[in-house]
């Protein structure tokens, strides 16, 4: 789940990137531009609009890959070929994202419908294997809670979890409670402006998901509760412990691989924990 550093991480990464005029240049100046061969088209959506959609590989379940707050159909470029290979897998960009057609404000759920639409149109087909970054967590569980019977199960990638968060703000005493709030805050404030995204009415949707005894395969950067100076030693064992358990409960079968030594962008720093998880669920869905 999105804890304090998660948090304050992507709001620093998302006022870099537009300090240096977009992720192409943010990524190539750091020299950690994944490579990505632009196969994908511009599929029809909803009211008109179209999406980058990117499909290779034959077989089922279907990968969909969804990335984090900002990113587009490039940022899986580490991940997507190797994934192709294994089954057929989808990247693609939102709207207001890079290749995709602009849009106005709205919610997740609307975007999901987006997203569903343009599969639709180009012919994908369920079941659907839902990999989501960061806050692309969002937007996969709201998907799969909008149509359970086209999802076979996610990968959360370093998630938002903005829900879980708020359960664990309100276990911490005031004065952390207090910091990690304003960092979610902050986080969120980003989130709007970068997604032009509805957030009260998202997190509303995002309540209302169940996903039962939806297979879920959670990749995390362990978060730092044994160093962290801003959390009291009588607080940490309590905190850490509620963290886990809010990875563990994201569904009935939800299975934790931590990512030591990466950073948020896990899909880039450890390519293989991501390509792993998924084949994970892949092997059984598709009956390998």
């Amino acid at each position: 789940m999105a804890g304090a550093v998660v948090a304050g991480l992507a709001l620093g990464i998302s006022l870099s990137v537009i300090q240096a005029g977009g992720w192409d240049l943010w990524l190539s100046r750091r020299g950690i531009v994944p490579g990505y061969a632009d196969l994908g088209r511009a599929v029809p959506a909803l009211e008109g609009r179209h999406l980058y959609l990117d499909c290779r590989g034959t077989g089922s379940p279907t990968v969909v890959l969804e990335g984090g707050m900002g990113m587009d159909a490039r940022s899986w470029g580490a991940i997507f070929p190797g994934l192709a290979v294994t089954t057929r897998t989808c990247s693609y960009s939102r709207a207001n994202r890079w290749g995709s057609d602009p849009r106005g404000p709205h919610t997740v759920a609307e975007a999901v419908a987006d997203l569903r639409a343009a599969l639709g149109a180009a012919g994908e087909k369920p079941p659907f294997v839902l990999v989501g970054h960061s806050l692309g967590d969002v937007y996969v569980r709201v998907f799969a809670g909008r149509a359970p019977a086209d999802v076979a199960g996610l990968v959360l990638v370093d998630p938002f979890g903005p829900d879980g968060f708020r359960r664990l703000v309100a276990l911490a005493p005031p004065e952390l409670a207090a910091r990690w709030q304003a960092n979610l805050d902050g986080n969120i404030a980003a989130v709007e402006a970068t997604e032009r995204l509805l957030w009260p009415a998202s997190e509303k949707e995002l309540a209302t998901v169940d996903l039962g005894d939806l297979p879920v395969e959670v990749v995390v950067v362990p978060q730092p509760f044994a160093t962290d100076p801003h959390i009291p030693d009588a607080d940490r064992a309590r905190l850490e412990a509620a963290w886990s358990a809010e990875l563990a409960g994201v569904s009935r079968r939800t299975r934790v691989t931590l990512a030591p030594g990466a950073s948020h962008m896990i899909h880039w720093d450890r390519p293989e924990l991501v390509i792993e998880a998924v084949e994970r669920l892949v092997a059984p869905a598709g009956g390998g």
